[in-house]
């Protein structure tokens, strides 16, 4: 008897971070942090309560190949969405946790990788500069009905806090005509079946994140020998004076206050 046994993939509670120079190879920095610190230091997105929905393909055909596209982009955001909830979530900018690692700029692309292997690429726009009907890319880890990861099974999770402007419900949306206006046609994502295909943003929410993978067009990296950290460095002082330069000033009033009197 042979016993197949299909993995099962849990959900993760932390995520590493790597940026890469031009060569996609060379390391410039990385860095790992937990959900927990996440929330601890970094701006929370989401309030734990409002629902946030995707939404999946719109199974509609027509004989006319323009119509029929159009139909299946569905820019009425009405069709194969509430069924779509990713529930009332909280978790971090995507674009902090690049920051951690040096962020990104025009012309770098991330690649978000799950536990199981699973990967989509974006574009720096999308990550740094996302219109309000596409909003934040949030790497969730809480949920509303499971609470925190990894009781949050499905976390960590990449969901897209789009705004309420364009769906009929006036809830918050990342409909499939809001990527079509908000990414370049190399990042649209279709459900296919046979020669069929057709939009859906549900297949850009990655589960069990692992990785963020920066693909930078650095040349010169700023640390060749791969700088690798659990956590950011912590801010300076105030004004990036150091506690022993505040110490030392005083001492040198103090010594003037003596010399001033005995004068």
């Amino acid at each position: 008897m042979v016993a197949l046994i299909t993995p099962v993939t849990a959900a993760t509670t932390e995520v590493h971070i790597v940026r890469y120079a031009a060569d996609n190879t060379t390391v410039i920095n990385e860095t790992t942090v937990s959900y927990q610190w996440m929330e601890a230091n970094l701006p929370v997105m989401g309030d734990g309560i409002t629902p946030y929905y995707h939404q999946g393909p719109v199974f509609v055909d027509d004989a006319d190949p323009a119509r029929e596209e159009q139909l299946r982009w569905n820019t009425a955001e009405d069709t194969n969405v509430q069924e779509k909830d990713m529930g009332g979530v909280k978790g971090t900018d995507l674009k902090d946790l690049c920051n951690l690692a040096g962020g990104m700029s025009h012309g770098d692309t991330v690649k978000i990788r799950a536990a199981d292997g699973f990967t989509k690429t974006f574009a720096y726009e999308n990550v740094y500069k996302p219109g309000a009907r596409q909003g934040p890319m949030v790497i969730t880890w809480y949920h509303d009905t499971d609470g925190y990861v990894p009781g949050y099974r499905t976390g960590m999770r990449l969901v897209f806090f789009a705004d309420n402007s364009t769906n009929p419900w006036g809830i918050h949306v990342f409909g499939n005509y809001d990527w079509h206006e908000s990414a370049s046609p190399e990042y649209w994502y279709y459900y296919r079946q046979g020669d069929e295909k057709y939009p859906t943003t549900t297949g850009l929410s990655l589960q069990y994140i692992s990785d963020i993978l920066i693909y930078s067009r650095s040349t010169t990296p700023e640390d060749p020998a791969r700088t690798a950290t659990t956590a950011p460095v912590a801010a300076p002082t105030q004004a990036g004076i150091s506690s022993s330069a505040i110490i030392c000033s005083l001492a040198a009033c103090g010594f003037l206050v003596i010399l001033q009197k005995r004068g």
